[in-house]
């Protein structure tokens, strides 16, 4: 069994059977006429599953408005910029000063799913 992170307006983790065909594609092709075929829904696709080859008699679950899906057993990390500052500001009769303080790294982490899973 594989499990399958599918990121849509949500994130979710379906279990398939190791023989299972995935595949991703728009949910159908845009009309010829359209001028803007792939706007940024047009853009997300449609995650197929299938129990063995890739055919509708074989199909399994159908997810739609997808942005991305990965495999679970493939590592993953991302690089997150962290920033951390303040600002003192001192405004008197003798003037405006302001004194600001700034610290930022990056670093690769692996980001945690709810629930704990990575």
């Amino acid at each position: 069994m594989r499990e399958i992170l599918v990121i849509t307006d949500k994130r979710f983790i379906v279990t398939v059977p190791d023989y299972a065909a995935l595949t991703f594609g728009p949910w159908s092709p845009p009309k010829e006429k359209n001028s803007h075929p792939y706007d940024q829904e047009g853009k997300r696709g449609t995650l197929r599953i299938y129990s063995g080859k890739a055919v509708a008699a074989n199909i399994l679950a159908v997810f739609s408005g997808v942005v991305s899906f990965r495999d679970m057993s493939i590592g993953y990390r991302e690089e997150v910029a962290r920033e951390e500052g303040a600002t003192i500001w001192k405004d008197d009769e003798e003037g405006y000063v302001r004194d600001t303080k700034v610290s930022r790294k990056k670093q690769w982490v692996v980001p945690q799913l709810k629930g704990g899973e990575v």
